[in-house]
């Protein structure tokens, strides 16, 4: 068989429907007042300086995209700055900022940090958990490149999570002696992985599969020679407040001009390019989210490329609901000659036990 790109495209409702504890939407910006004065640094001066009211100042999602849009357009349009604002005030502010999300994050989930070299997973697994990891173990064999040819199914993975779950359950799914990062482009190469100098430089495509994180990960840190990945626990917390992880901030309009996304974007969107079948977990395609709508296009720009592919969409709103969105992003859909849509209504956990069991029917018929 020859090789089949499967991409997987998971929000922030893929980790919900690993552990409830995870958050979706906008509970990741939004800061009591109690919260974000804490953690000290420059905000208030900055919320001073752009005339909020600062006492007991309570930080809804919507305030912090509007920070985060004003810092955008200052360090885009400098002639329209404050007088006190500079290059230097603006990114501490913006780094506090990125350091802000990531305490957040750390006082709602868990994050799975590596142990003896491979992420961790705590805890006794839940039946749907074990569906899912069945089903991602079956989707990571499915490809064979004992013969040095690309063959098989070849699963990938674009997510817009921060968090570490995608990485964690592949690593659950190899062997106790084995690791995800190895079978796994994160289209850049970093310096470091953990301390550790990467075993590979340059991957071969009869064996590697993508994991792109388009908005950044808590994981992913600036350095002066480039990028590393850092998946393990640490209690420095100056070190992390001086360099906290590289995100895309939740803002009016994103801006990927920095030097990771701008890194990640011809890598995602050659993926999807190449990419047979879609699936989307856990992932709304908000309207407000333009941009990202217009990369997921690129998976079927035209009639003619949806007419060779197809989407599944597993989500808990309704099928209608759901045809209507991808339609919103995919408008050849369903018609004649256009994208295949298979909608799924309800928990990834049961869509994962539906095709497992489908999968091994046909094995057993075979």
């Amino acid at each position: 068989m020859p090789l089949t790109n499967v991409t997987f495209f998971l929000g922030a409702g893929f980790s919900k429907s690993w552990d409830e504890r995870f958050p979706v939407g906008n509970a990741l910006f939004s800061f009591t007042y109690k919260e974000w004065q804490k953690l000290d640094g420059p905000l208030e001066e900055f919320l001073n300086l752009i005339n909020y009211r600062v006492l007991n100042l309570d930080i809804d999602a919507s305030m912090f995209k509007d920070i985060v849009y004003q810092i955008g357009m200052m360090k885009k349009y400098p002639d329209m700055r404050p007088r006190y604002i500079d290059d230097q005030n603006l990114a501490l502010v913006e780094k506090h900022l990125r350091f802000m999300v990531r305490k957040k994050f750390e006082a709602t989930a868990p994050l799975y940090f590596e142990q003896e070299e491979k992420l961790h997973l705590p805890g006794k697994r839940t039946k749907d958990q074990s569906k899912v990891l069945k089903f991602f173990r079956k989707m990571e064999q499915a490809s064979d490149g004992s013969r040095g040819l690309p063959e098989g199914l070849r699963a990938n993975y674009l997510t817009t999570n921060y968090d570490f779950v995608i990485e964690a359950i592949l690593d659950a799914t190899v062997g106790n002696d084995d690791s995800y990062r190895l079978y796994k482009y994160r289209g850049i190469t970093p310096t470091h992985y953990c301390g550790r100098v990467p075993e590979t430089a340059v991957h071969d495509n009869f064996l590697v599969g993508n994991l792109l994180k388009i908005n950044g990960g808590f994981e992913i840190f600036k350095t002066s020679e480039g990028f590393e990945f850092d998946y393990r626990k640490s209690s420095d917390e100056r070190r992390l407040r001086e360099n906290p992880p590289q995100l895309m901030l939740a803002s009016r309009e994103q801006d990927y001009t920095q030097a990771y996304f701008r890194a990640m974007f011809p890598k995602v969107i050659r993926l999807l390019q190449e990419t047979r079948l879609l699936v989307v977990v856990g992932y709304s395609l908000p309207e407000e989210d333009a941009l990202l709508r217009l990369i997921l296009r690129q998976f079927a720009e035209d009639r003619a490329d949806g007419s060779l592919k197809a989407v599944f969409y597993i989500d808990l709103s309704t099928k209608v609901e759901q045809a209507a969105k991808v339609k919103g992003v995919f408008p050849h859909a369903e018609e004649l000659h256009g994208l295949t849509v298979f909608p799924y209504s309800g928990s990834f956990a049961s869509w994962c036990g539906k095709v497992v069991a489908a999968v091994s029917k046909m094995d057993k018929a075979l």
